[in-house]
């Protein structure tokens, strides 16, 4: 149960990186202005691709909990 559920969440989130990399939500991003010397894009690109790491990691690093029924 507990893997069919992890399976889940990572289907899940892999989606919604997908979908974050699309040009649509990318041209959201894609402006002239600089953040601390940072094009905005470059920014939000290694924003999302940081926080999708760290998530991806967290759910697949959980250990399964077992129960001695």
């Amino acid at each position: 149960m507990q893997s069919k559920l992890k399976r889940q969440k990572l289907i899940v989130v892999s989606i919604v990186l997908f979908v974050a990399f699309t040009y649509p939500i990318i041209s959201i991003a894609n402006r002239v202005k600089m953040v601390a010397g940072i094009p905005v894009l470059f920014l939000y690109i290694l924003i999302v691709w940081i926080a999708g790491i760290t998530i991806l990691y967290q759910i697949a690093g959980r250990k399964q909990k077992k129960t001695d029924e």
